[in-house]
């Protein structure tokens, strides 16, 4: 990988002093601006920007990249744990799992800083002059174009080094507040200042008046071309076990076990949780037994309810391969596996969600893209994971127990990807599953707790304390606007202590 590289070499002020490559390419002058420097790299053919603080030897300094290169649309920059450029505030308008700090060596995060990374010449070739002119400095325009690119399937990292590392440059509060300007809606900076001004007692005029004639930026990038890469033909064999956990909807169960057996590539296993809470109700899949199945089916018959235990049984039946989490009530064609196996393959990922669409709708994304949350009925995970990580039991009956175990997947140093182009049919039946209401101990209290405990829980454990005090300052926002009312201290009073209510119960969870 290392012939097809650039190494560039950036002194603290972000002027480069040094630039090689084993390429034959016509390499800018040193002694320049950095962004003058990447805007005369000639870009025409495909390979790797590697840039440094430290001139030290390349394949060293290189080689902890190296594993996380899987495919061009990947940008990766490296410091130490302590080390950040991007301001904390973001939390107040920034809801979403890439602001917490990861608990293993890599994170999928936009949050970049310029200590050392790597990134694509494709990539490079697509951006616009303005997002380097309006850029103060080299690590605002990283989390820039890392922040712009995500959305759009840019998979985006940081390495924590088991060293410490100065960041060039912090993030000012006027930087902080016209990167919200230039990346999020107009709205959101005026959020942010509310935030600053109740939370921190901070009125940052001066910041905010700077920020409000600037617009969100609206740059389209192309990262498609993954999607026509070759796959690896050296893969290992795809082993799939399809998980499905289901409560009364043996009809459209065998509807899916049908679509199963018609795979190009058939699962290796199906297991098949059927619960029912009758303490008196028998198995209401005769057909397990009664009909032939390509593949074997491990059939588990529970009178405890819940999606979260019903997964974890699943899960404990499981030793290696691929784990296909399914929901009851789907249609797949008949390639939908075999397309599983080739993006697998093509982004090297461990963690896949597919589109789960309904009658009708319609998915205008396209690319692979790095996904905000994770569908435990629509994703595929290899075992490395599963074998390591259960779905939380405080959240079972609730909601918001697929995207904590979205976030335990990254916080154990996995990406999940979103495959757009993947896609299976959601009937919604009309009978049955897991969402059935559940009578919880504060549904007979007052105040009634908001939001749910089961959600102040979630966002408690996976999210930053700036990020929870965004969502309690919109949830409230939402919320009077809702009311009509124009009491805003005693509808001010009843939201504190419904908040607070929930958060004691959070605490019993």
């Amino acid at each position: 990988m290392i012939d097809k590289l650039v190494h560039i070499v950036l002194s603290r002020q972000d002027t480069v002093i040094q630039i090689t490559s084993a390429m034959s390419l016509a390499l800018p002058e040193t002694d320049q601006p950095i962004f003058k420097v990447l805007q005369e790299l000639d870009t025409t053919n495909d390979y790797w920007i590697y840039f440094s603080r430290e001139a030290k030897e390349l394949g060293a300094q290189f080689s902890r990249f190296t594993p996380y290169l899987q495919h061009p649309n990947t940008m990766i920059t490296a410091a130490g744990y302590d080390s950040a450029y991007v301001s904390s505030d973001i939390g107040y308008v920034e809801d979403g799992p890439f602001l917490t700090k990861g608990k293993s060596d890599c994170y999928p995060t936009w949050q970049m800083v310029d200590h050392s990374g790597v990134l694509h010449s494709s990539l490079l070739r697509q951006l616009p002059p303005k997002l380097y002119k309006n850029s103060p400095c080299f690590a605002y325009w990283l989390a820039s174009v890392a922040k712009i690119g995500r959305p759009q399937g840019l998979c985006c990292y940081r390495i924590y080094l088991p060293i410490t590392t100065s960041q060039a440059s912090v993030m000012t509060r006027t930087q902080t507040y016209h990167f919200v300007a230039r990346h999020y809606k107009k709205r959101w900076v005026w959020l942010l200042f509310l935030a600053h001004m109740l939370y921190e007692k901070q009125f940052a005029v001066l910041a905010f008046a700077k920020a409000l004639p600037y617009s969100k930026y609206e740059v389209a990038l192309d990262f498609n071309t993954l999607e026509h890469t070759k796959s690896d033909s050296s893969q290992p064999e795809f082993m799939v076990t399809v998980l499905i956990p289901t409560m009364g909807r043996a009809d459209y169960l065998y509807q899916v076990l049908q679509d199963l057996t018609q795979q190009e590539t058939l699962p290796q296993k199906v297991i098949i949780v059927e619960q029912n809470p009758d303490l008196t109700a028998k198995s209401a899949l005769a057909y397990l037994d009664s009909e032939s199945w390509p593949f074997e089916i491990a059939h588990i018959f529970t009178h405890q309810t819940g999606a979260c235990n019903a997964r974890n049984i699943g899960l404990d039946r499981i030793d290696s391969g691929w784990v296909l989490f399914f929901d009851d009530d789907v249609r797949c064609d008949s390639d939908f596996i075999a397309k599983l196996q080739r993006a697998t393959a093509t982004t090297g990922v461990k963690a896949l969600t597919f589109a789960c669409l309904q009658q009708g709708e319609v998915e205008p994304m396209k690319a692979f893209k790095q996904w905000e949350s994770f569908g435990s009925g629509c994703s595929i995970v290899h075992s490395d994971i599963t074998s390591k990580l259960r779905f939380d039991m405080a959240l079972e009956h609730g909601y918001g127990e697929d995207v904590d175990y979205g976030m335990q997947i990254r916080h154990a140093g996995y990406d999940i990807l979103y495959a757009p182009q993947i896609q299976v049919l959601h009937l919604k039946a009309p009978v049955g599953g897991f969402r059935q209401p559940h009578v919880f101990a504060w549904h007979k209290t007052t105040p009634a707790p908001k939001p749910s405990p089961q959600i102040m829980y979630h966002r408690q454990k996976n999210y930053t304390p700036k990020q929870l005090l965004g969502y309690k300052l919109v949830l409230f926002l939402k919320a009077y606007k809702r009311s009509g009312s124009f009491l805003l201290i005693g509808f001010y009073k009843k939201t504190k202590a419904r908040w607070q209510a929930s958060k004691r119960w959070a605490a019993t969870l």
